[in-house]
């Protein structure tokens, strides 16, 4: 076809002649390190030449076993002419070292950007302030850089820096999006995430001795799948600092999300839930709401469930939104 026909919306935003080296930290199995080897994974199956590259650079880092399933070879890092280098949020330290190559800034989190948990300000702050200096540049240095947002939450908040960014989101690895194993009895059990919202969830668990909570730790992506699948509800307190994985996948596994409204679970997009089961959190007052709902989820499981069907479908067409973003933004 004559680019003179092609109309400019099906022209990729970025005109890249290397590689894509998406960097990504090294022997970390979490959302956004599976996130960067998705991004690869898809690049590479649109005929793109990008790889995966492990920090710290000097250090020999091999995929972790989680990730086997990704197309997402390794490459050493390079700083060359006509490459594009993809830098996670935490690291933006390295975009001021980077002299010939050019290099975006992909948002998986905000608040891990500051380093921010949401339990102490004081332990907030002195995070943020040694990250300064080991790891992230100030957003006034990374104006004229091009920036990817992977919630509505991130997008919005490089917005009121006056940062414009492009959607590149993510979706759920199979087992989750797809799970094959659906004979598992619902049981009276609430799952949270012992490493996120500590101080509210404690709370939680500290009022209702009568309900039973158990903790998503030190399990296997089988196991989670499979407590999920067990579990009526999900609770997420914390600071929801981009579009989380965990309430996606207990949705799909059939549990009832209850989250605050920390971060992105304070807006629509990025956990589109009903309003019923997103408490304030910063109100005295919603423990004891958190008690009645959940006693009301117990006793009437299949209703509620039902009103997480819309979220459900959102989250089912993530992996073809997430392919349209790839192509719009790099070409097919």
């Amino acid at each position: 076809m004559n680019s003179k026909n092609i109309s400019r919306e099906h022209l990729p935003i970025l005109a890249i002649t290397g590689r894509i080296l998406v960097c990504c930290p090294g022997g970390i199995v979490t959302g956004g390190p599976e996130l960067l080897h998705q991004l690869v994974h898809e690049l590479r199956n649109l005929g793109h030449n990008a790889y995966i590259c492990y920090y710290p650079f000097d250090s020999g880092h091999e995929c972790p076993d989680a990730y086997a399933d990704y197309n997402a070879p390794q490459a050493k890092f390079r700083d060359q002419q006509g490459d594009l280098i993809i830098l996670p949020e935490v690291r933006t330290i390295l975009a001021g070292r980077i002299r010939h190559a050019d290099v975006a800034i992909w948002w998986l989190s905000v608040d891990n950007y500051f380093g921010r948990r949401g339990e102490s300000r004081l332990s907030d702050i002195r995070r943020w302030v040694t990250s300064l200096f080991r790891s992230r540049l100030p957003l006034a240095h990374l104006t004229n850089r091009v920036h990817f947002a992977q919630s509505a939450y991130a997008r919005d908040f490089l917005a009121s820096a006056s940062i414009k960014s492009i959607m590149l989101t993510d979706y759920l690895s199979r087992e989750h999006l797809e799970p094959t194993k659906t004979d598992f009895k619902k049981r009276d059990l609430i799952l949270y995430n012992p490493k996120k919202g500590v101080t509210r969830t404690r709370r939680i668990i500290e009022s209702n001795p009568n309900l039973s909570f158990v903790p998503i730790h030190g399990m296997s992506k089988n196991q989670v799948s499979e407590i999920f699948l067990k579990s009526k509800i999900y609770i997420d307190f914390g600071n929801h600092p981009g579009k989380d994985r965990l309430p996606r996948e207990a949705a799909m596994a059939g549990c009832c999300v209850i989250t605050g409204i920390q971060g992105a679970a304070g807006n629509t997009e990025d956990v589109p839930i009903p309003q019923l089961y997103k408490l304030k959190d910063n109100h005295p007052d919603y423990v004891s709401k958190f008690e009645s709902l959940a006693h009301e989820i117990f006793e009437n499981f299949e209703e509620h469930s039902k009103h997480f069907e819309e979220y459900r479908n959102s989250i089912r067409s993530e992996p073809t939104i997430f392919k349209r973003q790839v192509i719009r933004i790099f070409g097919s």
